[in-house]
């Protein structure tokens, strides 16, 4: 390969690199600098509506609506919504069979009359009674203080979006702790970018938001045909519509949800490369400079392991950047590692840079090609 040609490449993956490490940095000022809560409702006077869109989540959906059961915010103070997104399992009867031993919870069991999540969680919204939303999933497992953190937070602070956090479960084998890992920097990305009035990210598994104003922006959003989306999307629209400090992250442990880790590499490419399929419809400029950012730099990585086929000596270069990108890293997820209670797994952290960039190139660009659907 041309020398001069080396030396370009170089160059570009030394620009990328610099661009990811201001941004990683800025989050991770932004996720050291905001406090953790531990402030609590002693008077439970706001009234909540819990959205959940399930399909065929017949093993998991007794573990969430006994997660209700145990909620230490008052029973008659919120509601659950869960909408049926057309399952072909015993979901809808299981959770029939539930509502009628537990008559004390306030279930209403929607069937979805549109097709794909998004429209079951904007079919549900509609069907809300109450003027503060929070969403989870089907597969999640909630804490005990779920509702109490977010309400708290939400009459203490003038926001109109709330951000919590989540976190994959169990971490038995290597698979496991490298997606434990990965899904660890994107929480702590969210966190961070959050407090620094930057939000990039969010995840639908734990949020809250006002109804009215998710009702507002609803007729403003161009993403119901793509498949997933419904929690960065509507996150667009508050960020455009309120600003960034409408968005707030709750970074409290009594909030935190857990959700499953993907039991095989199939599933959870499947799974990513649904998330990255609706980058291509973003309009915030933000988040799309922060997603090329690091996709640019991972790219880089990649195509220097590819030229060091053929000239070895990059091999080098290829060992610098990763270790590079490693230094960048760490902080934030030894950060985030503690929060969570998952210290243990930040010996994986190197072991996994060497994997990432390759990983985060292939969902990139499989995730833009190929088509993708929700179940």
């Amino acid at each position: 390969m041309n020398i001069e040609m080396i030396h370009i490449i170089l160059i570009v993956i030394m620009v990328t690199a610099a661009l990811y490490m201001i941004c990683i940095f800025a989050f991770t000022y932004g996720i050291i600098t905001l406090k953790e809560t531990y402030e609590r409702c002693s008077i439970h006077d706001i009234k909540v509506s819990i959205l959940v869109a399930a399909k065929n989540e017949e093993n998991v959906i007794i573990t969430l609506l006994k997660s209700f059961i145990n909620q230490t915010y008052s029973k008659d103070m919120f509601e659950i919504i869960l909408i049926d997104d057309h399952s072909t399992d015993n979901t809808h009867k299981l959770a029939e069979d539930f509502i009628i031993e537990h008559n004390k919870l306030n279930i209403k069991l929607l069937t979805a009359t549109g097709q794909g999540k998004k429209a079951a969680i904007s079919q549900a919204l509609h069907s809300a009674s109450n003027d503060l939303i929070m969403v989870t999933d089907a597969d999640c497992d909630l804490p005990e203080t779920w509702i109490e953190s977010f309400v708290a937070r939400y009459k203490h602070q003038d926001v109109k979006m709330i951000l919590g956090p989540v976190l994959l479960s169990p971490a038995n084998n290597i698979f496991e702790k490298l997606q434990v890992i990965e899904h660890l920097s994107l929480i702590a990305s969210t966190a961070g970018s959050a407090s620094i009035k930057m939000p990039v990210m969010c995840n639908g598994a734990n949020m809250a938001y006002e109804r009215k104003a998710a009702i507002e922006v609803e007729k403003y959003r161009h993403d119901m045909n793509i498949v997933s989306g419904d929690d960065m999307f509507l996150l667009e629209q508050f960020l455009r519509h309120y600003g960034s400090n409408s968005v707030c992250f709750l970074l409290d442990k009594a909030a935190v949800v857990k959700t499953k880790t993907s039991p095989t590499i199939s599933l959870f490419l499947k799974q990513r490369r649904r998330w990255v399929s609706k980058t291509k419809a973003y309009t915030n400029i933000k988040i799309i400079v922060t997603a090329l950012t690091v996709f640019l730099f991972n790219l880089g990585i990649v195509s220097l392991s590819i030229m060091a086929i053929i000239t070895p000596l990059l091999w080098l270069n290829f060992v610098m950047f990763v270790l590079l990108k490693f230094l960048i890293d760490f902080p934030i997820l030894r950060y985030i590692s503690n929060f969570m209670n998952q210290r243990s797994l930040i010996f994986w952290v190197l072991p996994l840079e060497f994997i990432y960039p390759y990983y985060v190139v292939i969902t990139a660009i499989s995730g833009l090609i190929l088509k993708t659907r929700w179940k």
